[in-house]
């Protein structure tokens, strides 16, 4: 991506070689000038292969086909356009329209498939910031383990909120599955990652969807404790009856092996940022002839365009809902948290695709009270920060 640095300097060279006589002219650039300057050439062509809401301006080049003409080509201008042509070849130029993509006929299958396990995310999510817990009429029952009233009580205030935590945990696992579709359309032959995300747009922005989803729940979930709190009690109570023989009609909807699979998946600091990191590894290792570089440059990739359209003003100027940059950053740490947990040396490395600082750097330029919650998910769900081959730079910007 042409970052702000490189857009200033390589206009202010061509500033400095304009004609003082007059304004140049917009030329096309000559094949003649390209062969001479090669690193002018790879750029040309690097930009025939942009999208048309790329930073890169035609009249740049043809300016600097210019300069070239009227005075001596300067190494450094030289060396300048090969870093900034290395960077477009690196970085996908290209604008996601997670609110308006619409399915195309290819898409239509998966599409509808995904949007159904969806269709209760909102609600869900709703249900969760809205869930208080027992927690009053467990303690009464607790403090008074002789009054059978209250026992009851408690039981009945539990008991709702645990069939609640059960759809929630059964949603999850509708999750995956909408999850590993569109992994298969999104990673599959003949065309590379990005040009998946590019061309399906609609599939793209359901899987921001459903990352999105995944970070608010979590973030929901990690400051409740009530959760886990009803979900202890009613164990509790389902042990203490079953070793007195009785048994409750609640156990009918949640039997002992959900229980134990509900209580794995609560036990979890992200139980939902889990479920997907576990069902992407699960892909990948069932997927033996997709090389693991097809799933993990479709993270990457993800990753690449939501950075550079959270600091790109072109491409913000775009969105036209108020919630579409945090949607747009809880995304790219979603992408960021699965690409560290699947590939072999994780996002933080030298040899990432995803430029780390950046992403940090762009979440720590937002308000902090909307992004320390996505701080803290690369702080502590990431498999590889910690590793020796992370830099000191990067641990002291997650400081």
């Amino acid at each position: 991506m042409w970052g702000a640095l490189g857009v200033f300097v390589i206009q202010s060279q061509l500033r400095s070689c304009q004609c003082a006589r007059h304004s140049p002219p917009l030329y096309p650039l000559s094949n003649a000038f390209c062969s001479q300057h090669p690193s002018v050439l790879q750029l040309r062509e690097g930009r025939s292969q942009a999208s048309s809401s790329s930073l890169l301006h035609d009249s740049w080049l043809s300016e600097l086909m210019l300069c070239g003409a009227n005075k001596p080509w300067s190494p450094a201008m030289g060396n300048l356009i090969k870093v900034l042509g290395k960077d477009l070849e690196n970085c996908p130029h290209f604008f996601l329209d997670f609110e308006n993509a619409q399915p195309t006929e290819a898409e239509t299958a998966v599409y509808n498939q995904v949007s159904a396990a969806l269709e209760e995310a909102h609600g869900i999510l709703a249900e969760l910031q809205s869930y208080n817990g027992a927690g009053q009429e467990i303690r009464e029952a607790i403090q008074n383990p002789s009054d059978l009233a209250l026992q009851e009580k408690a039981w009945n205030a539990v008991c709702p909120l645990v069939a609640k935590l059960k759809r929630f945990y059964e949603f999850s696992l509708r999750l995956e599955n909408a999850l590993r579709s569109l992994l298969e359309a999104l990673t599959s032959p003949p065309y590379a990652p990005m040009q998946h995300l590019e061309r399906e747009q609609a599939l793209a922005k359901q899987f921001a969807e459903i990352l999105h989803f995944t970070l608010s729940f979590d973030e929901l979930k990690m400051t409740n404790p009530a959760i886990q709190n009803d979900f202890s009690y009613y164990r509790r109570t389902i042990s203490r009856n079953r070793l007195n023989n009785q048994q409750l009609e609640a156990e009918n909807e949640v039997n002992n092996e959900m229980a134990n699979r509900m209580s794995l998946f609560y036990a979890e600091a992200t139980p939902m940022l889990k479920t997907l990191s576990n069902a992407t590894t699960k892909f990948v290792s069932e997927n033996k002839t997709l090389p693991i570089e097809d799933t993990t440059d479709c993270l990457s990739t993800m990753a690449c365009v939501c950075r550079v359209m959270l600091e790109t003003p072109e491409y913000r100027c775009r969105f036209t809902n108020t919630d579409t940059m945090l949607f747009c950053m809880r995304v790219m740490v979603g992408v960021i948290i699965l690409y560290d947990h699947v590939h072999p040396v994780g996002a933080f490395a030298k040899t990432s695709k995803i430029d780390m600082k950046g992403c940090i750097k762009v979440l720590k330029e937002q308000p902090s009270n909307s992004v320390e919650g996505l701080l803290n998910a690369l702080r502590y769900t990431t498999r590889h920060l910690n590793d020796d081959s992370t830099s000191k730079q990067i641990r002291a910007l997650l400081q």
